[in-house]
């Protein structure tokens, strides 16, 4: 019971750090804002929080794809529903490690110039 609660809130954190990335990446790179104030970034949960959701759906979607109907304990679905979370938030990360080094690249060869 106890292991179900942590893994759910795990799943929920990921999630949420994923979307939030997912608006922040979208608004630098799309929008152009480089540095958001504070009451900014606070805007930027409530689109992250239904980004992360949707994050969390594609995540079982290929899940139950890969599944083939096959059933599984309840504890393992939600680790490997974990898992996928997981590698979903660190593939993100990394294209938000690439988009900031990249702008900052940028933006030293602009002031260069």
């Amino acid at each position: 019971m106890i292991v179900s609660i942590i893994t759910g809130i795990l799943i929920v954190i990921f999630n949420l750090i994923s979307g939030f990335l997912i608006v922040y990446i979208f608004a630098d790179v799309v929008l152009g804002m480089m540095h958001p104030g504070p009451l900014i970034m606070l805007l930027y949960f409530i689109p992250g929080i239904a980004a992360g959701a949707g994050v969390l759906i594609i995540c079982i979607v290929i899940f139950e794809l890969l599944l083939n109907g096959t059933e599984m304990e309840e504890y393992t679905y939600l680790r490997v529903v974990l898992l996928a979370s997981i590698a979903a938030y660190l593939f993100i990360l990394f294209c938000f490690i690439l988009i900031v080094a990249t702008n900052t690249i940028e933006r030293m060869m602009t002031l260069i110039n």
